[in-house]
């Protein structure tokens, strides 16, 4: 054992100083491939033989591009299909442009302020600064450009942003280079007795909020006043003249404004009823009517923090968002400040299922709309306060699942009311579609699978709930009751043996759908199969026989069952069609000379045809069964029997 570790161990050895010979040499190989003699990165051009579109013409390279000092920013050696830089951005562009250190360093950064490379082309550019795309285009691929497309563009944002903006960083809010009055002031001049003070009524703007009238970027008016501004006045309506900057108060809204009141059984907004008018509105210019400081989802839900986590729900309704569709600002006739009513509010917007014609309304739906439906959001579909199971369940139940019944129908099962009933009003049942149409939403395989056969008749007419409950049974499938008394009501088939005679035991058992096929069939009968390949499907043995010996020629036949055999009962026995002798001599002459001679000369009426013949396959001919009397066997009847002359023995 010793020794074969040991001989191992030197085999291994080998093997790994073959391995790393031949790499050395592969190795070797591949530098030789990729070096030349002399300096590697010394001389101007060495990179670009390989990368020539670095190099390409621009109006901005980079330095060190243009000097041919790729190692200024990369390593010699990557990885394969990427060369790795001297260090990481932003610390690689800061070792040369220092200077923008203290902008990436501002209280306010640019977003994307530490990754150079998603702004500046390293290598070079067409466009200043080394921009990827000129300066306006590269901000407005990341920025909306909704706010600068309406009709008065300012005009250092139809330049360049960087007019207003600081690119990387600052200590200004927007990265704007100045504060924002400050800024203003370097293009208006906003000092005593400037031409820009008329505009204002005569008051100097300076150290006003410029932003509280005007939008930065474009807007509807020449003077970019902001889309919803207070009706045109003079400055001292509102402020006192020895202090321009101050206005005298909220309380002065009320000298053109009427303080609402609560009107009897309505509702008042708290802001307007302690007037406080400036909770909610701006007293110069905003982006929102009426004057609103905000949009309304966002002013509004400041307070109503309920509603705030209702419109985060997955179903909410389209308006809630827009709270004056349905509420007034201030005061209102209605509780919760509503517009309307209740249910008269909301038909107002969706179809009145009283006055919509239909045939059926849904009580409910004639009734608050608030009994099932959320007014803001919900976490279920259609604005529903609980799921469909529970909400059609306080009404209904002993419907699907609450019925306790085993089977229950998918749409019931889960909970899906709505996938056949209307929920405001309709037809009959308020069903979305009558029959077969309903149905054939889910069940359009079994209608494609008689669509070419004789179809039975409930299921031709669409009547599919003559044979199936709707929500739930005890039975499989649906039945509205077992098989063969749903068959029963309209066939009137015997289902128990007469007296002396015999019945088929599917038929006994109500078992219909044994032999039938329940909605269609290309089969007369709406047989599942033709009658032999059907019978034998029970009776196998029958069909071996029939394939293995010789058969009697109606038993052979598709059909040749029912020659001989009832389908449901029959007054014989075996199911026959009629008595045997009778039932034989349909095919053989039992009166003929013939047959008298080889059955004692007797009639077939005398003699039990059963007694001698198999009536579906023998082995030998004249159908004889399988074990013979001797005597028989031998066609020697007189040892037994007397020549009877024709008259029973």
């Amino acid at each position: 054992m010793g020794y074969t570790v040991r001989a191992e161990r030197r085999l291994g050895g080998l093997a790994i100083a073959f391995c790393v010979t031949f790499l050395g040499l592969a190795g070797w190989r591949a530098a030789e491939a990729q070096l030349r003699p002399g300096a590697r990165f010394e001389e101007k051009g060495q990179c670009l033989e390989c990368h020539a579109e670095v190099a390409r013409a621009v109006r901005e390279p980079h330095a060190p591009v243009g000097k041919g000092d790729c190692a200024a920013c990369h390593k010699p050696h990557g990885l394969v299909g990427a060369l790795r830089l001297q260090a990481e951005e932003p610390a690689l562009c800061l070792e040369c442009h220092s200077g923008q250190a203290a902008e990436l360093a501002a209280s306010h950064q640019h977003p994307e302020a530490g990754k150079c490379s998603a702004c500046h082309d390293p290598h070079g550019s067409d466009h200043p600064a080394m921009l990827v795309e000129p300066e306006r285009e590269l901000c407005l691929s990341c920025h909306e450009d909704s706010g600068f497309t309406r009709p008065v563009v300012h005009a250092p944002a139809a330049e360049d942003c960087s007019s207003c903006h600081l690119p990387h960083g600052g200590p200004n809010p927007r990265l704007l280079e100045l504060e924002q009055e400050a800024l203003c002031a370097t293009c208006h001049d906003a000092g005593p007795g400037a031409d820009f003070a008329t505009a204002h009524g005569g008051y100097a703007a300076a150290g006003s909020d410029c932003s509280s009238c005007h939008v930065p970027h474009s807007g509807s008016t020449e003077a970019l006043l902001r889309a919803s501004v207070h009706p045109e006045m003079t400055c001292d309506t509102c402020h006192d003249p020895s202090a321009p900057a101050a206005a005298l108060g909220p309380e002065l809204c009320l000298d053109c404004h009427e303080l609402p009141l609560e009107p009897a059984g309505g509702s008042l907004h708290y802001p307007a009823a302690e007037g406080a008018c400036l909770d909610c509105h701006d007293p110069h210019a905003t982006d929102h009517q009426p004057l609103l400081l905000a949009a309304e989802r966002e002013l509004c839900t400041e307070c109503h923090d309920d509603v705030a986590a209702a419109l985060d729900l997955p179903s909410v309704h389209p308006v809630a968002g827009e709270c004056s569709s349905c509420h007034a600002g201030h005061a209102a006739s209605h509780p919760l400040l509503l517009a309307a009513e209740g249910r008269e509010l909301c038909v107002e917007c969706h179809e009145d299922p009283e006055t919509s014609g239909a045939a059926v309304v849904h009580p409910p739906a004639a009734g608050d709309c608030l009994d099932c439906h959320g007014p803001h959001g919900t976490p279920i579909r259609g604005l529903l306060v609980a799921s469909q199971e529970d909400l059609c369940g306080e009404c209904h139940p002993g419907v699907g699942n609450r019925s306790g019944l085993p089977v229950v129908h998918a749409p019931v099962a889960a909970g899906e009311c709505s996938a056949c009933h209307l929920p405001h009003s309709g037809g009959a049942l308020l069903l979305q579609a009558e029959g077969a149409e309903l149905c054939g939403e889910c069940h359009e395989s079994t209608l494609l699978a008689v669509a070419e056969s004789d179809r039975h008749l409930p299921f031709a007419d669409g009547d599919c709930a003559t044979c199936h409950a709707a929500h739930a049974s005890e039975l499989e499938n649906l039945m509205a009751a077992s098989v063969g008394s749903v068959c029963s009501e309209c066939h009137d088939v015997e289902t128990t043996a007469p007296a002396g005679g015999s019945a088929h035991r599917p038929v006994v058992e109500g078992d219909c759908t044994a032999c039938h096929q329940p909605h269609g069939s290309a089969i007369a009968g709406f047989l599942q199969a033709s009658p032999r390949p059907l019978c034998t499907s029970c009776h196998s043995e029958v069909e071996t026989r029939l394939a293995t010996l010789d058969a009697h020629p109606p038993a052979v036949d598709d059909d040749g069952c029912l020659t001989c055999h009832g389908a449901h009962a029959s007054p014989h026995a075996n199911l026959l069609a009629q008595k045997v002798d009778a039932l034989c001599t349909d095919c053989h002459d039992g009166e003929s000379e013939e047959f008298r001679s080889l059955h004692l000369g007797l009639p077939a009426t005398a003699i039990d045809c059963g007694g001698c013949h198999d009536p579906h396959a023998s082995e030998g001919s004249g159908m004889l069964l399988p074990r013979l009397h001797f005597p028989f066997a031998e066609r020697e009847c007189s040892l037994c029997h007397e020549d009877t002359g024709g008259t029973a023995p």
